[in-house]
């Protein structure tokens, strides 16, 4: 069977769940790296959206087109004559402001704006606010030109390194809770005694997490505020309960073990 099926099977039918007990070892592990393959991909194009919307944000302050500008002591100053400065540039409004009239409400009700206003950074990404303070750094356009060039250019490459350690990242975080979910085996193992070494436990775990993780990676994308919505650390017990689910289904499609005479 190939691994894909394994995979479909796994969303659905504990029986065929209980079979693949008796699979390798060496196909197990390498399924759980598909399974976060599969499960990582909302997060990936989610990431790789943000970094590049981030960069797309800064060419758009660095742009020829606007005012020099120039950051020091926590505050930024304007090219003389220019500030408040306000533009807009593929639906996103630009704001410079060294005097003080821009204020955060008078964005609120904007979708997209990037505005260096004259303490902070503030950044309005499809209605979601976010601000940064100057703090210490001291720094001109010109300057903040020439320092981010050749990172923009490395961009593409950056994005890559990043999902491929948070992919390494998931895949050892999955294979931790392949382990605890085969404690959990163990346990029920021993309420309801059937014919199973660690390993064939070890690998239904695998198997297992499938639908939990698949659910947990449909909330996370379509509906990250569940855990606002119902209460704290509700994804969290959902995949847990769904896994004892799951795993006495399992065990009840198995064979008992015969009592010694």
């Amino acid at each position: 069977m190939s691994i894909w099926k394994s995979f479909f099977y796994s969303l659905y039918s504990p029986t065929m769940i209980g079979r693949f007990r008796m699979q390798k070892i060496g196909r197990t592990i390498l399924y759980i790296f598909l399974l976060v393959l599969i499960t990582s991909i909302p997060a990936a194009i989610s990431i790789s959206s943000t970094i590049n919307m981030a960069g797309e944000r800064l060419e758009l302050v660095l742009s020829d087109e606007i005012p020099d500008y120039s950051i020091g002591s926590g505050s930024i100053s304007v090219e003389e004559g220019s500030s408040p400065y306000m533009t807009q540039t593929d639906g996103t409004v630009i704001i410079l402001d060294d005097t003080g009239e821009v204020t955060p409400d008078d964005v609120a009700g904007e979708t997209d704006v990037t505005a260096l206003l004259d303490d902070r950074v503030l950044v309005m990404d499809e209605g979601e606010q976010n601000e940064f303070a100057y703090g210490e750094f001291s720094f001109t356009k010109e300057e903040l030109q020439e320092a981010t060039a050749s990172f923009l250019e490395l961009l593409p490459a950056y994005t890559a390194l990043a999902l491929l350690l948070l992919y390494l990242l998931a895949s050892g975080v999955k294979f931790l809770g392949v382990f605890a979910i085969s404690g959990i085996g163990l346990l029920l193992k021993k309420i309801r005694p059937t014919r199973l070494q660690y390993r064939h436990i070890w690998v239904m775990s695998a198997y297992i997490a499938t639908l939990p993780t698949v659910v947990g990676a449909l909330l996370d994308t379509f509906i990250p505020e569940i855990d606002t919505w119902l209460f704290n650390d509700f994804s969290f017990i959902l995949y847990w309960l769904m896994v004892l689910v799951i795993f006495i289904l399992v065990l009840r499609t198995l064979p008992k073990q015969k009592p010694h005479q």
